[in-house]
């Protein structure tokens, strides 16, 4: 059994992934990224862009680096190059969890998409070039992957695979807040569906009452899941869940092998919270949104996620809990019960966002967990969560109000509308990275 440790055990690494969606100059979804791609590749071959699944959407990823601060700068400089990129093309990044008009979307003709398109068909999969969301990488602690075979160690008496448990948790149990803090989606296809349409329609399933979703019927693949009592649990999962998606490959014609992008059978999940073939807990279930926000999460992401790992801090579940999220003992932070995050605060997170009590006050204690683990001095960097959670608005609650004050039928937005609307929210976005740039140095010297 491994022994309590004064130091890290490791230097332990962070990174960030950001989607977009590409627009032409009046608004409207285009197909810009193979372009765009070009073109950052040709003048910053350091930043590592690439295409997704539609032909509408980038993803920008900033390699997993020990220091946190300078890895998010980077993200944020990358950002800036390729905005600055997109205009020499002609482009606008539009940075929002889903597009407000209605669209459809071309995809990409790897096999992996071939491959889904199969299994879920084509109304469900065109869900997925019509969602970008935000994904935020955090080392596994020492010792429980295996980095040649791409797997999970089957450990027994480690204080860092119960680690490994603790953060798996705490990551799921966080999932209602950390979505309602960067919900942005408010309209699919024209729509207002919910406050995270994002959510409904790419999770989907009898726990969001939206049976249309993406996983709606291969939750396995695709759904917030349960907690976890320890590292075998885990491990069995990932091993059930490869079994059944290699026999579901099999009957449409392919290889599992082929398809699996990094050789892992970490590979084939799209859960919010997913341990991926990289050594990391990647929480991706977030709208993507503007970098004051991203930073905010990633900063109050890291610093939790960091004391949760070097301290061995006990995460528990417990009725507790439900009317006492993220309460912390200085040994304990105590979340509720896997159902009640899952069944109940994921719905109202969704439909209801801030304007929820039961939300807010959840919200609200992740925040405080959060200000107890980061040096006060740093506390203005989560000072967009704090705006939020006074003003009860978020992105997606100011883009409702932006349709309002125009007059807009929020049931039914015209095509024009929208490509008004998604000019608009877009108008401000390189400003707004110049800001975020100067709290990140500011935030570097101290």
């Amino acid at each position: 059994m491994l022994k309590s440790h004064k130091k890290p055990l490791k230097k332990l690494k962070f990174g960030i992934e950001f989607e977009f969606f590409t627009l032409d100059e009046s608004g409207y979804m285009t197909n810009g990224a193979e372009k765009l791609i070009q073109l950052v590749k040709k003048k910053h071959p350091d930043i590592y862009i690439k295409r997704e699944v539609g032909r509408n959407m980038v993803e920008i990823i900033t390699p997993p680096n020990v220091e946190i601060p300078y890895a998010t700068l980077k993200a944020v400089e990358d950002f800036e190059k390729v905005i600055e990129c997109a205009k020499e093309e002609n482009l606008i990044l539009y940075a929002y969890g889903t597009y407000p008009g209605h669209f459809t979307p071309e995809f990409n003709t790897d096999k992996r998409y071939l491959a889904k398109q199969k299994i879920f068909g084509k109304q469900r999969f065109a869900i997925s070039g019509r969602c970008i969301g935000l994904h935020i990488h955090y080392s596994l602690p020492w010792g429980v992957f295996d980095s040649l075979k791409k797997i999970i160690k089957p450990l027994i008496q480690s204080k860092n695979s119960d680690s490994l448990v603790n953060i798996y948790n705490f990551c799921i149990a966080i999932d209602p807040a950390i979505t309602t803090f960067t919900q942005s989606s408010p309209f699919y296809q024209g729509k207002f569906l919910a406050k995270d349409s994002r959510v409904l329609v790419y999770r989907g399933g009898k726990e969001l009452k939206y049976p249309d979703g993406l996983y709606a019927n291969h939750p396995e693949f695709g759904a917030l899941q349960d907690y976890k009592a320890t590292n075998t649990d885990i491990i069995q999962l990932v091993g059930e869940r490869f079994d059944t998606w290699a026999k579901i490959i099999k009957k449409i014609g392919y290889n599992i092998y082929t398809l699996a992008k990094h050789g892992s059978i970490l590979d084939n999940a799209w859960n919010p919270i997913k341990i991926n073939a990289h050594g990391t807990m990647e929480i991706r279930g977030m709208d993507m949104n503007h970098p004051d926000i991203i930073i905010a999460m990633a900063i109050m992401i890291k610093f939790i996620l960091k004391e949760i790992q070097e301290k061995f801090i006990t995460v528990k579940p417990s009725d507790y809990g439900k009317d006492n999220p993220f309460k912390f003992d200085g040994h304990t932070i105590i979340i509720p019960p896997s159902s009640y995050v899952r069944n109940e605060l994921q719905y109202l997170s969704a439909y209801e966002g801030l304007d929820n009590e039961v939300v807010h006050k959840y919200c609200s204690s992740l925040l405080q967990l959060a200000k107890n683990f980061i040096p006060k001095e740093k506390h203005f960097l989560l000072k967009p969560f704090d705006d939020m959670l006074a003003s009860r608005e978020t992105t997606s609650d100011r883009i409702l109000k932006t349709v309002k004050k125009a007059g807009w039928n929020k049931d039914d937005l015209t095509p024009k509308e929208a490509a008004t609307l998604a000019l608009e929210l877009s108008a401000d976005l390189y400003n707004e990275i110049a800001v975020v740039k100067e709290r990140l140095i500011h935030f570097l010297s101290e």
